[in-house]
């Protein structure tokens, strides 16, 4: 009975329609995997490392992201559900006497999503509104992983008198063109995904 279910729904009805049937499969797939492990074996969600380095008068951050998802979350890329990868950066001032004075702070998403007619996953910058395109998840998952080059925080704003304190962590949501209903039940799965903070202090 279910399986007719299923079929109907992906096969008839607006796309709302189709991703909730998807969205009810994976929460039974959910329950019916209890046992299984939320990430693929061995895989992680993390930052593995960063760093500032000035570059053309701006301090830009290079960091290298282990951006493992479940392989619900997968399936549900696979089926049009779009997800945004979120870095939040920012940049303290540390003070001995005085509570840390933050001097920067930058929000940096980009969104990934499948374009069932090209069969590509479509990485989208929602900062600067720059698209590229890959041929596979894992390939694109590759390509935000690695951040390179991202402006934070002017040079000049970072006095060499002082001790400064950088903190960068990664989250993901699913927005865009899902009913709130739909987006609820996809929150009950294995879905989101956030980091903890990876700190490190900015060499004199």
């Amino acid at each position: 009975m279910n399986g007719h279910i299923a079929n109907d729904l992906r096969t008839r009805g607006p796309a709302w329609l189709r991703l909730a049937g998807l969205a009810l499969l994976l929460c039974l797939t959910v329950v019916a995997r209890a046992d299984e492990p939320t990430l693929e074996d061995g895989a992680r969600f993390d930052v593995r490392s960063a760093f500032l380095e000035p570059a053309e008068h701006v301090y830009q951050l290079n960091a290298t992201l282990d951006l493992a998802l479940s392989r619900n979350a997968h399936q549900a890329i696979r089926e049009g559900v779009p997800v945004v990868l979120q870095l939040d950066v920012d940049v303290l001032r540390k003070r001995r006497y005085f509570i840390d004075e933050k001097v920067a702070s930058l929000v940096q998403r980009w969104q990934l999503r499948y374009h069932a007619l090209s069969e590509r996953y479509i990485v989208n910058n929602l900062n600067s509104g720059q698209q590229v395109s890959f041929t596979s998840l894992a390939a694109a998952l590759n390509g935000l992983s690695e951040v390179r080059g991202l402006p934070v925080i002017d040079e000049a704003l970072i006095e060499k008198d002082n001790h400064y304190e950088a903190s960068l962590r990664v989250q993901t949501t699913i927005e865009g063109g899902l009913p709130g209903a739909l987006k609820a039940m996809m929150f009950w799965m294995d879905w989101k995904r956030t980091t903890d903070w990876y700190t490190w202090t900015l060499p004199p």
